[in-house]
């Protein structure tokens, strides 16, 4: 069995001012970069040692990875997987957030602006160079097979919030509504045989742990 611990990277200039980023990228804030060092000191606190770590190639999951090893006085390489990327939103890449917003409103029912799928797709329809919600599913199912295939492994992966919600509505895991995830956060998935079973979701816990 792999453990895999999936962590949304630590909070960004553009999560702050409230702007799409997507395949646009953002540096870590200062709180960003202290949250992913208390992520390392409660991951080493916890007994936490991995044995690969990957991470989506943008800059602030990147960083986010290497802070938290460092942190965590493990020394691993981290490797990069584009299929680890967040969504990609297209021409609303950078826009704020309640741009997308108001050009959703005018093609999705009310219903469905605070779903997932319809957002995503209802984003790939105002702008086809964009990903629809099961492109994004898929590319990010495909990355997170490969890097889960050896047995017996605890292996880190530093994605993005959206792609991460969109593949566990795909592999089953009921959101109950959730559309975002907290900076930094854990979500622990138990993985063999290729089945994935969520043991711990959008946690706080090694963040919280590590704190000075």
């Amino acid at each position: 069995m792999t453990e895999l611990y999936l962590i949304r990277h630590g909070q960004t200039v553009y999560n702050v001012q409230q702007r799409i980023q997507g395949m646009a990228d953002s540096e870590l804030t200062q709180t960003g970069i202290a949250d992913a060092k208390a992520l390392g000191r409660g991951l080493q606190k916890a007994g936490v040692v991995f044995d690969h770590a990957f991470a989506s190639d943008l800059v602030r999951a990147k960083d986010t990875a290497e802070i938290a090893l460092n942190a965590a006085d493990q020394y691993l390489p981290v490797q990069l997987d584009q299929g680890l990327r967040e969504e990609d939103y297209a021409h609303f890449e950078g826009q704020p957030q309640s741009t997308r917003h108001e050009a959703l409103k005018a093609i999705l029912p009310e219903g469905q602006l605070e779903q997932l799928v319809a957002v995503a797709n209802g984003v790939h329809q105002l702008d086809a160079d964009a990903e629809d919600a099961q492109t994004v599913q898929d590319r990010f199912d495909r990355a997170i097979r490969r890097i889960t295939a050896g047995d017996d492994q605890k292996v880190m992966a530093v994605a993005h919030g959206t792609v991460i919600l969109l593949w566990l509505e795909k592999i089953g895991y009921p959101l109950k509504g959730q559309t975002t995830m907290h900076n930094a956060s854990v979500t622990q998935i138990h993985c063999e045989n290729g089945q994935f079973n969520v043991v711990d979701f959008d946690s706080l816990e090694y963040v919280e742990a590590g704190r000075l």
